[in-house]
């Protein structure tokens, strides 16, 4: 009993002489991430905004690592505002051909093909990824999806951002037998990172990063993604996405599906490109990941045909 002190002393000094100090590191490194990401300023006052009801802002930081981070602030009271995801493809069978899959800025384009005036879209849930990152390819996803009143993909215990037949938006966890009849849309992800204002743990990997957030009682939608595999921005852990929503307003949120998958578009009125559906964020959907050594002509903007969607329409 009297050896004891001795040993914790012998064991904190052991674990300080990691390789590279890589225990006193990992623990430096995370409070250096809670610090930077505390100075963070959201002024939604001042945010850019995109369309009635929508708002955008950008953040670039540079401690402890680069990080590049947008987000949309929807008031989904506005008038003329309406929410859209990934609709069932044609022959489709529960938990084998879902949907087809599609980039973000081709879901906002077809849906306006379909006098649908979508005008922000950014990627939801996973899915299965079972060929190239760009084929159109049908597949099956990994939690509760419902379009237009009609189920898409059934729950399976994931968190999913749910919009009733009475108006009334939420985000929760609905159990596989649980009745969706009263449900016009949902999207889903892998788990919550906020939950009463506070970020939840997670581990430290790095990547990309799409997360969905509200207000209390609803009152906005935040819609964030964090650029990352890139010298600009090398990526965040769920746990600073969770403090991250929570900085911008949300109180609780959702890791949606991230990685290559990450993608956020709008349509911009005043583009002089013919095509006005433009990129806010960054994406590297053929999953490669930067290093000194990387090839830059092979390291350019790539979109990943996603299997699920979200966006929002707007009508004067």
């Amino acid at each position: 009993m009297r050896d004891r002190p001795k040993l914790t002393v012998f064991i904190l000094f052991c674990l300080c002489w990691l390789p590279d100090g890589a225990w006193c590191q990992s623990l430096a490194e995370k409070g250096q991430a809670a610090d930077s990401l505390k100075e963070l300023k959201s002024d939604w006052s001042q945010a850019r905004k995109l369309y009635p009801g929508i708002q955008h802002q950008r953040w670039e930081l540079s401690k402890p690592r680069p990080l590049v981070v947008n987000c949309l602030r929807v008031d989904p009271r506005t008038p003329g505002l309406k929410f859209h995801t990934t609709s069932r493809m044609e022959g489709w069978e529960n938990g084998v051909t879902e949907t087809r899959r599609q980039t973000v800025r081709d879901f906002l384009r077809a849906m306006r093909g379909k006098d649908i005036p979508l005008v922000v879209a950014i990627n939801a849930d996973a899915f299965s990824l079972k060929t190239a990152y760009d084929r159109q390819d049908p597949c099956d996803l990994s939690g509760l999806a419902v379009a237009e009143g009609t189920a898409v993909s059934l729950p399976n215990g994931s968190p999913s951002l749910i919009l009733r037949k009475d108006g009334s938006l939420q985000m929760e966890i609905l159990a596989p037998d649980a009745k969706l009849d009263e449900i016009e849309l949902a999207v889903s992800g892998f788990a919550f990172c906020l939950q009463a204002g506070k970020a939840l743990p997670s581990g430290n990997d790095l990547h990309p990063r799409t997360g969905f957030g509200l207000a209390e009682n609803g009152r906005y939608l935040f819609l964030m993604t964090v650029d990352g595999r890139q010298p600009s921005s090398e990526g965040a852990t769920t746990e600073e996405l969770g403090s991250l929503l929570g900085k911008v307003g949300a109180t609780t949120a959702i890791n949606m599906d991230g990685g290559g998958s990450t993608t956020l578009a709008w349509w911009n009125r005043e583009a002089a490109e013919a095509d006005a559906c433009e990129l806010l964020n960054r994406p590297v959907g053929n999953g490669r990941s930067w290093s000194p050594q990387s090839d830059p002509a092979k390291f350019g903007i790539s979109e990943r045909t996603n299997g699920n969607n979200f966006g929002i329409s707007w009508r004067e």
